[in-house]
Order: structure tokens, then sequence, then C-alpha cells
């Protein structure tokens, strides 16, 4: 919907200049790559594993010489697309023991979306390049509230912050794996579906779990015959 003449945009109120190649550039010249992990089950370690963990940790952030942002959001999930998937697998089955037990899972499954709320929960890391590029404010606009916005050459923030966000980016992702997590860069159309679902909670909808045919076959074990 256009901006109603006389009155400001939506965008005009954002910190968000431009989002390329996988980088977010606010309007004061920050550049930020944002990675998205996986998780663990704290709780199910043995005290062991869980002190392990602590000491990753720990090492990833004294390793650090730069800032870091994480962030976790939480939202409604759809399993739509998984019980379809299980459907699928459950057909494949030989075993009628087996393919019974998926029929109890599936109806579990089912049950649960209608009666709770399935919420899942992303975790991201959010690095920022240190200083900005803006041009600041004339004096005249600073008086008067008027004038030309501040500009940001943005092709020249994000070559300036490659080089500064990519071993930053590596950095993270090999301490992460050490902590046996693994974390991927979102690209640009999903940092975009990101900020739409934060600035937009109500509009939004129900998200997809995020899950694959791969996912849904890799512990099942087919009998074979010989």
């Amino acid at each position: 919907m256009p901006a109603i003449k006389g009155l400001p945009s939506t965008q005009q109120h954002l910190d968000i200049a431009d989002i390329k190649e996988g980088l977010l550039v606010l309007k004061n010249g920050v550049v930020s790559l944002i990675l998205e992990t996986t998780s663990l089950n704290f709780d199910l370690l043995s005290e062991r594993e869980q002190d392990a963990k602590i000491l990753s940790f720990s090492g990833l952030l004294n390793s650090l010489s730069f800032h870091i942002q994480i962030l976790i959001r939480t939202h409604r999930t759809d399993l739509s697309d998984y019980v379809e998937l299980l459907e699928e697998q459950m057909k494949k089955q030989i075993s009628e023991g087996l393919r019974k037990q998926m029929e109890i899972y599936i109806q579990f499954i089912r049950n649960l979306t209608v009666t709770n709320e399935v919420l899942e929960k992303r975790f991201f890391i959010v690095i920022p390049s240190s200083t900005g590029m803006s041009i600041r404010p004339g004096l005249f606009k600073k008086l008067f509230g008027k004038g030309k916005e501040d500009v940001v050459n943005v092709d020249q923030a994000i070559d300036r912050a490659k080089t500064k966000l990519f071993p930053r980016r590596d950095h993270i992702i090999k301490q992460l794996k050490r902590m046996g997590l693994f974390a991927r860069q979102l690209n640009s159309s999903e940092i975009v579906k990101l900020f739409y679902g934060v600035y937009n909670p109500s509009r939004q909808g129900l998200e997809k779990l995020q899950i694959t045919r791969a996912d849904v076959d890799a512990p099942m074990i087919e009998a074979k015959t010989q």
C-alpha cells in the first residue's frame, strides 16, 4: 500500500537501508551478517557432556574480538507437511507392527496440534561490522528538520564489510562445530522473511516445520528378505 501523501512511509521508520548479497545494511552504514544455528537439548546430556559444552561455549566467547548478538525467535509451527511425510513413509513399511506404531504416532501429532500450540524456536547469531559509513546531516537539516535524507553507498559499505564479516563468520561456524552445532548464513530472501515476521507477527501466520524427506527416512530401518 503506498504511503499517504504528507505522511511518512513505514520504511522511513525502519533502520534498514537495504538487504543485499545476504547482508543487512543499516541506515547508519553498519553491515551485518546473520547466521542460523542448530540447537541441542542441554537437559538430556550427562553431567560430563554438559560441562564439556559449557567449556566449549566459554572458549567461543573468549575467542571473540568483535561483537555478536544472539537472537532466539519463537513462533507457531505448522506440522502438516511433517504428517504427510510420515504417512508416505508408513505406506512403505513391510512390518505390520511398525506400520501400526507409526499410525499411533501420526494420530498423536494430529491431536497435539488440535489441543495445543506447537512452538518452534530458531536460533540466530548476528555479526555486525564495527563502524558505519553514513553521511552526517547538514546544519540546515539539524536546525529545521528538512533537507536531503542521509545517504549510504550500499555497494561500497558491503564491499568494505565483507573483508571483516566473512572471516568472523568462518570463525564462529568453526567454534560452533566444536560444540556439535552447525550454522549457515541466511540469504537475502530469508533475511527479508525474518524481518517481515518481526514487524508483522499477526500477519505472518503459521511457519512450516523445516523438515525434509531425508530427515524422515533416516531413522527408518527396512527389513530385507534374503
